[in-house]
């Protein structure tokens, strides 16, 4: 069954704030940068903004997916809680599920990621400087919701394949000390 994620999602817009003029620094603004290229959370995130009775509206919660729209990075990320109260900067619009027993926010964010998905949102992207992808094309975009189970299942089959490739990676690494190491040998003799 094909559905409209405008059915399954309510969407957010992220938030532009002046980080410089804001003291008090306990919220967390959330930007591209806060990820690394696995997608993880960077190493340092520290609040960049303080409360204010503007930005309660828009904390994250958690379950929430940030979809970078603005710019050439297109990705999708579960909202996990480590970091809050947290906002989302304005390159972001932010999905939250509307019923978690039709659709699991980690199925939808690995159905944003997939490379089927990231094509059309891109060839629907507006502008050439600073491509934007439109709360419209994504209300509009379609997605396959099948059970909650083969959701978990779909799930836990991606979470295994990026295991697999992280352990892949970690075999060749050891594998060129391994293979360096013994070219040391052979010249030490």
């Amino acid at each position: 069954m094909q559905v409209s994620i405008r059915y399954i999602a309510d969407l957010i817009s992220g938030i532009y704030v002046n980080t410089s003029a804001s003291k008090g620094k306990l919220v967390y603004y959330l930007q591209l940068g806060h990820w690394n290229k696995e997608r993880k959370w960077a190493e340092f995130v520290k609040p960049e903004l303080c409360e204010e009775n503007r930005l309660y509206k828009n904390y994250l919660q958690v379950g929430d997916i940030l979809l970078a729209t603005k710019g050439m990075d297109r990705f999708a990320v579960l909202y996990d809680g480590r970091y809050a109260p947290a906002v989302a900067s304005s390159v972001f619009t932010v999905l939250r599920v509307k019923d978690v027993k039709t659709i699991l926010p980690a199925y939808l964010q690995w159905y944003l990621n997939h490379p089927d998905t990231a094509k059309k949102l891109s060839a629907a992207s507006r502008g050439t400087s600073t491509p934007l992808i439109t709360h419209e094309v994504i209300e509009q975009l379609e997605l396959p919701v099948p059970s909650l189970d083969k959701q978990g299942i779909i799930i836990r089959a991606q979470n295994l394949q990026k295991r697999a490739t992280q352990l892949r990676t970690q075999i060749n690494k050891l594998n060129e000390i391994i293979f360096q190491h013994n070219l040391l040998q052979i010249a030490d003799r």
